[in-house]
């Protein structure tokens, strides 16, 4: 993300326009050349002209319009927030001067317009984009509404610490676990780790090398650990992909095989002969059955019972039909969600699509077009690009999707539309507002108690967080 220099927030002259911009950058505000196009890092946005109100203007952006209309207006809605407050109507210097107040006492003091630029020494921010943990545009709130990194660094490693020293390497999928922390499946480590509310991490299995060791927490290793879940006990299983099998982590620490032979194919039966391909996601439901995303085979299993059986899907041939259950095929299943025992959804990657799978195993599209693309809004007519981890949001009713090709988080209300959540689209690790920040390869979500959603940012190595 963009800091402010000095701490002080810059207002740009516009020369056309006689008029000081809120922005933190000097050529932010320029207008657009005869094709519409910027200098680099600047985008042409369309917005009200700062010096013909009424009308709209192509204007260089660094940043897309916090809540992405053109009226001056308060359209974000945000509590503590105003008309004007932040909106993308520029402030004239010939106008009373904005808002500028001393940081962290929050009391109020008097920007100077200085050759056309209005300056605030403090490092008031209008929008707050900072996450800094300092309340920089005085609303009460502490990096409220931002993305901020919650625990990592962009460098990967297996270190345990604090927030600011832990380490992962590729983190994929996540669980919230009862004692309030998120369980992490990191990847490159091969190991299972937990970060605390307060971003903190440590190891909860594995060695950092790979293999198929059992026994005892510190000892044993995996391959690949892609997925975890919460038992109904309260212990932890994980789709251990490259070793096909399904492990198990004890609430005595000790590291078993729950399901799976460790051979890559496809076979029912008994859970020490059974066979999983790439197994990459699990769903616990309320009896303590198990559902498997058997990836590379293409169908969903079912563990319960001592037996793995197969609850849909033709498996070993991967297709897009939905129907009932031994006619629906899938194109590389990738993650469950368990809404209930008896609604599922499923992500798959290959198919660019979210698809329901009913109590009896039968399927249908909800989501996508089954084209790898960026679009919002009608759920069938919207598009993904490898949709992988989701997770339901209780307080707003939507099912929140991390869309990893498209480095975006999206919505889905169900049989209404598609939403972009999170993300600008552009690669990179900028924290701050929520369609600004920017993401490498985002897989899996989760959600503290308190209500912050965790996201397991992999190629950056990194869990984010959206400050509530």
């Amino acid at each position: 993300m963009r800091r402010i220099v000095s701490r002080a927030l810059v207002f740009v002259f516009v020369a056309a326009a006689q008029s000081c911009v809120v922005d933190d950058s000097f050529l932010d505000g320029k207008p657009c050349d005869a094709e519409n196009q910027c200098a680099g890092g600047y985008i042409c946005v369309v917005e009200a002209c700062p010096d013909n109100p009424g009308y709209l203007c192509p204007l260089c952006r660094t940043h897309a319009s916090p809540d992405g209309s053109t009226d001056g207006g308060d359209s974000d809605g945000g509590p503590g927030d105003s008309a004007d407050r932040g909106s993308d109507q520029p402030v004239s210097c010939n106008q009373t001067p904005p808002a500028c107040k001393t940081i962290p006492e929050c009391q109020e003091t008097q920007p100077e317009c200085i050759s056309g630029v209005w300056v605030c020494q403090t490092g008031f921010e209008v929008v707050e984009r900072s996450c800094d943990g300092v309340d920089n545009d005085c609303d009460g709130e502490t990096d409220r509404g931002l993305v901020c990194i919650l625990a990592g660094a962009s460098t990967p490693d297996l270190v345990d610490g604090s927030a600011s020293d832990a380490r992962f390497n590729r983190p994929y999928g996540l669980a919230t676990h009862p004692s309030g922390g998120i369980v992490v499946a990191d990847r490159g480590n091969h190991s299972i780790r937990l970060v605390l509310a307060d971003g903190s991490v440590s190891t909860l299995a594995g060695t950092g090398s790979y293999g198929n060791a059992e026994g005892p927490a510190d000892q044993a290793s995996f391959n690949d650990p892609i997925a975890v879940a919460i038992g109904l006990d309260n212990s932890i299983l994980i789709a251990d992909r490259l070793n096909h099998r399904i492990r198990q982590l004890s609430l005595d620490d000790q590291v078993s095989t729950y399901a799976g032979s460790g051979f890559a194919d496809y076979l029912d039966g008994p859970v020490d002969t059974a066979k999983f391909a790439l197994p990459s996601g699990l769903a616990v439901a309320s009896d303590g059955s198990i559902f498997v995303a058997d990836t590379g085979n293409h169908c969903i299993r079912k563990i319960s019972a001592g037996q793995v059986t197969t609850f849909s899907g033709k498996c070993e041939f991967p297709g897009t039909e939905d129907g009932q259950a031994t006619l629906a095929r899938y194109n590389s299943p990738t993650n469950i969600l368990l809404l209930s025992d008896d609604y599922l959804i499923v992500t798959e990657e290959s198919s660019h699509k979210l698809r329901h799978v009913s109590i009896d195993g039968s399927v249908a599209t909800l989501a996508g077009t089954g084209t790898a693309g960026f679009k919002d809004g009608q759920p069938l007519e919207a598009q993904f690009w490898k949709p992988a981890g989701c997770v339901w949001d209780s307080q707003e009713t939507v099912i929140l999707i991390a869309d990893s090709g498209n480095q975006r988080i999206r919505a889905f209300s169900i049989g209404t539309a598609v939403t972009t959540r999170l993300g600008s689209g552009n690669l990179g690790l900028d924290s701050g507002l929520p369609l600004e920040a920017t993401f490498n390869n985002p897989n899996s979500l989760a959600i503290f108690p308190d209500g912050r959603l965790v996201i397991a940012d992999t190629q950056n190595h990194v869990l984010r967080v959206l400050m509530p």
